[in-house]
């Protein structure tokens, strides 16, 4: 079978479901410890509260990554994002950034230390998040961290995004063009990604 040429970015990008698929059997052989840090799935009923809560849908693709993990625990290393959120710390992380926004500043308009549609994913102080809202932002990813301004990353989606984690995993012994790191394996079966 002949396979076209690879890109930087492939043309079609796949379910988040089959991008964790590939993502946790890469773990269960190479990193054992951090594949054992990925929370279960959120229950439907998790994610309709966290909807609940926030007054509006969460981003389609983080629906389905968090029915296939709700997160991970503290300090988890399964991805290079920080620690993923589940359904419950999400509400959390966004509640207690939306308290301490400030939209009027003059400063955010410039330099945005939070935005009102952002949802986050992953992170602990400093923040990854999904925009919500509409226009041509919809869908992508951002990184707010917690004493400086926010900035989009360059992911059009978290799919996009979980991809190219899966082709860095399954690659991180080849010399290619990749869009995300390889991680680093660590003796006791955790990954390093910085």
């Amino acid at each position: 079978m002949i396979h076209p040429p690879r890109n930087l970015i492939d043309a079609v990008i796949p379910p988040v479901s089959e991008s964790w698929r590939r993502i946790d059997a890469w773990l269960g052989v190479h990193a054992p410890a951090s594949f054992a840090g990925l929370n279960p799935p959120a229950t439907p009923d998790a994610i309709a509260r966290t909807e609940s809560v926030f007054g509006m849908p969460l981003p389609r693709d983080l629906c389905e990554s968090l029915l296939c993990h709700d997160g991970e625990t503290r300090f988890g290393t399964a991805l290079p994002c920080s620690q993923l959120l589940s359904a419950e710390e999400i509400v959390a992380a966004r509640r207690m950034r939306m308290e301490l926004w400030e939209p009027e500043d003059p400063d955010q308009a410039e330099t945005p230390w939070w935005g009102e549609h952002w949802v986050p994913f992953a992170g602990d102080v400093s923040l990854s998040f999904i925009e919500a809202g509409p226009g041509i932002w919809h869908d992508h990813l951002g990184r707010a961290p917690h004493d400086d301004g926010a900035g989009f990353l360059g992911w059009p989606t978290l799919g996009t995004w979980l991809h190219h984690v899966a082709e860095a995993m399954e690659r991180f012994d080849q010399h290619f063009a990749h869009r995300v790191e390889p991680p680093k394996l660590r003796r006791n079966g955790t990954l390093d990604w910085w």
